[in-house]
């Protein structure tokens, strides 16, 4: 019986570390180890009722542990992240580009290619679509895309 519950034990330490250690192997030898246990448990025990309890024990503690484990993970979300990671912001487009004339590099379908100051940029349309070489205005931008409008 010592046996069954050292291998529920250490099966329920291999399970709260698999949610801070990245891949499923910690995971998996954990819930394996978790069943081995209760079946060794049973096989080395006769009586109904010791069999019970122990079933209701472990798999109580395997609620605990697993409310353990995501506790901590609440307590610092970000445990991978360093200081400087902090705040980090997608791809943005040049606001100083708002007003500027250039022409379509692509045809604009919405979305495609413009050529302003002989640089090339992402561009959608407004709302409709604009053929290759047509002159263009930027009037925004959303995430690294300038957004035009026929001009």
């Amino acid at each position: 019986m010592l046996v069954a519950i050292g291998v529920g034990l250490l099966s329920l330490i291999l399970i709260y570390l698999e949610f801070f250690v990245p891949g499923a192997v910690l995971g998996i030898l954990g819930g394996v180890g978790f069943c081995i246990s209760i079946l060794l448990f049973i096989w080395e025990s006769g009586n109904a009722w010791l069999i019970a309890t122990f079933i209701v024990f472990i798999m109580a503690l395997l609620i605990l542990t697993i409310k353990l484990a995501l506790w901590k993970i609440k307590q610092k979300p970000a445990m991978f992240a360093k200081e400087e990671q902090s705040g980090y912001l997608a791809s943005q487009y040049d606001k100083e580009m708002i007003g500027k004339e250039g022409e379509a590099a692509t045809d604009l379908k919405p979305s495609g290619h413009i050529r302003i100051e002989g640089e090339r940029y992402q561009a959608v349309s407004e709302s409709r679509y604009i053929k290759k070489g047509e002159s263009v205005k930027v009037v925004g931008g959303e995430g690294a895309r300038l957004i035009v409008r026929k001009h």
